[in-house]
């Protein structure tokens, strides 16, 4: 196990940690970034995380608690003044119960002879704040984080270690298309503004498009959207999963089908998996190189892989509009119970953007 370092030298207002991965720059970026991953290692190995507000972009803010075992919380929080991909990331820290002593942390990402190297160097306001930090036991804490980051970094490098995430627009009455949806008008009566934050994004929104896009190894869809995309009005060939992207690879699309068509017009990107949902997204993991699996619809094959157990991740795009009718992604009569984790939201005038958690 690579060992981390601490420096916080006597008389100067600064800390510098230093650990090196068998890891790539983009996966820890993304560990650091991704509140789901972020849970999984940033903390001590006792305590619980919860996320209140996490926004990694320019100018964004997050909040965080830990939660030992008594139940009692530690609050964290700050803002991201710089969010550069794969590079480096500065912030603010503070601790609430410390209200005022706000330290500045920038950590970088190096390739090191293959590996990564993470620096994370904090100066606070004055050497007694950065000393009552270093009496405060953050030793235990940061030396926990990282290890427990290895290990995540780790699990990432072994097959299948994709994660099944769905990603769907839902009107706020629950639906995922509008009355009439069929292959010409797949959206359905009156329901393009479910996707106005995908045809009109603002800067927020295209960041949240770009990021899911570059992190999606394969796209499971079903048939009856598959109908959509490759009929008169889907989607062009250049274009499709991740339009405005460069798409060259784009990620390949598993469809769910009985029986793949006699005919599609779009290219072979297109594969038709024919064993049932789990056989699809295990084809999809195979595919997917370490990176997320995207079920992307229609609302039934959504609502499949949620209650059958299937998902880690439900991402929803609550868009402002009530349809009153269409296609549900929880049609009356489901199976089984899906019990979900908020992890992050993120507030555009297209729409409400929800993450959570799927717990098993």
């Amino acid at each position: 196990m690579n060992p981390t370092t601490i420096t916080a030298q006597p008389g100067s207002p600064f800390i510098e940690i230093v650990r090196d991965f068998d890891a790539s720059p983009g996966q820890l970026f993304r560990a650091c970034t991704d509140p789901d991953l972020l849970t999984r290692w940033l903390g001590p190995r006792d305590v619980e995380m919860r996320i209140h507000e996490f926004a990694a972009h320019s100018g964004g803010a997050y909040r965080y608690a830990h939660v030992d075992t008594d139940g009692s919380e530690h609050v964290f929080r700050g803002v991201f003044h710089a969010v550069e991909r794969n590079e480096r990331i500065v912030q603010t820290f503070e601790y609430e119960g410390a209200s005022g002593s706000v330290s500045l942390e920038t950590l970088t990402f190096e390739d090191v002879d293959g590996r990564t190297r993470l620096r994370t160097r904090s100066v606070f306001p004055s050497v007694e704040a950065r000393d009552a930090m270093v009496a405060s036991g953050m030793e235990r804490g940061i030396r926990d984080s990282m290890d427990r980051l290895d290990e995540l970094a780790r699990d990432a490098e072994r097959p299948g270690a994709s994660r099944v995430v769905v990603d769907i627009s839902m009107s706020l009455d629950g639906y995922v298309t509008g009355p009439g949806a069929d292959p010409e008008h797949g959206l359905g009566a009156g329901g393009e503004p479910l996707h106005a934050w995908v045809s009109d994004p603002t800067p927020r929104d295209a960041e949240i498009l770009h990021r899911s896009f570059i992190e999606t190894g394969a796209v499971v869809m079903g048939r009856t959207m598959f109908d959509v995309v490759d009929g008169p009005n889907g989607w062009a060939d250049e274009d499709g999963y991740g339009e405005g992207e460069d798409r060259i690879p784009a990620p390949p699309v598993f469809v769910v089908t009985h029986a793949g068509p006699e005919k599609i017009r779009l290219g072979e990107r297109f594969r038709f998996a024919t064993g049932g949902i789990e056989n699809a997204l295990a084809q999809a993991r195979a595919a997917a190189g370490g990176k997320d699996v995207m079920v992307i619809g229609g609302g039934s094959i959504a609502s499949q892989v949620l209650h059958a157990g299937l998902a880690d991740v439900l991402r929803i795009h609550l868009a402002p509009i009530v349809l009153g009718g269409g296609t549900p992604l929880f049609p009356e009569g489901n199976p089984a119970t899906v019990r979900l984790e908020p992890l992050g939201a993120v507030s555009t005038p297209g729409a409400e953007h929800l993450t959570y958690r799927v717990l098993k």
